[in-house]
């Protein structure tokens, strides 16, 4: 009975380490926002990992870029920034972005240190071509 008791304690903590580092866990009020890049040649989708931005906190953004046309996943390299645009700056750290799979990432160490409107920008590259998505965000 020991052995048994044991086994699944040990089962029970590995499943915990796995959905803390799992990117595909987040809370079920993980809304994803959705644009399109500027010339139209992907859709960027991404939300926050935790499911509400905290302030001056880091966060983690997971994103997804899809072909415009057929939803596709595709294989681009991404990175992401934020600015305020009516403060004349930007966030004060550079996230890590991990790739994920086609079309799929983490940008981890996000963090908005202030209130008020932020304007998210996510870049999709392919050899020399830049798309960039933009999303604003008003934090509280």
């Amino acid at each position: 009975m020991r052995r048994v008791g044991a086994a699944f304690l040990f089962a029970v903590i590995c499943a915990c380490f796995m959905a803390c580092d799992d990117p595909q866990v987040a809370s079920s009020d993980a809304k994803w926002e959705r644009a399109a890049s500027a010339d139209g040649t992907y859709w960027v989708d991404w939300r926050v990992v935790v499911g509400v931005i905290p302030i001056a906190d880091p966060f983690d953004v997971e994103i997804r870029v899809t072909n415009y046309k057929t939803g596709a996943p595709v294989n681009v390299q991404c990175s992401i920034d934020a600015e305020m645009p009516e403060h004349g700056h930007g966030m004060n750290v550079i996230p890590n972005m991990q790739q994920l799979g086609p079309g799929h990432f983490l940008a981890k160490g996000m963090l908005l240190h202030m209130p008020g409107r932020w304007s998210i920008v996510i870049d999709a590259t392919d050899g020399a071509m830049t798309e960039r998505a933009q999303f604003l965000y008003l934090m509280p």
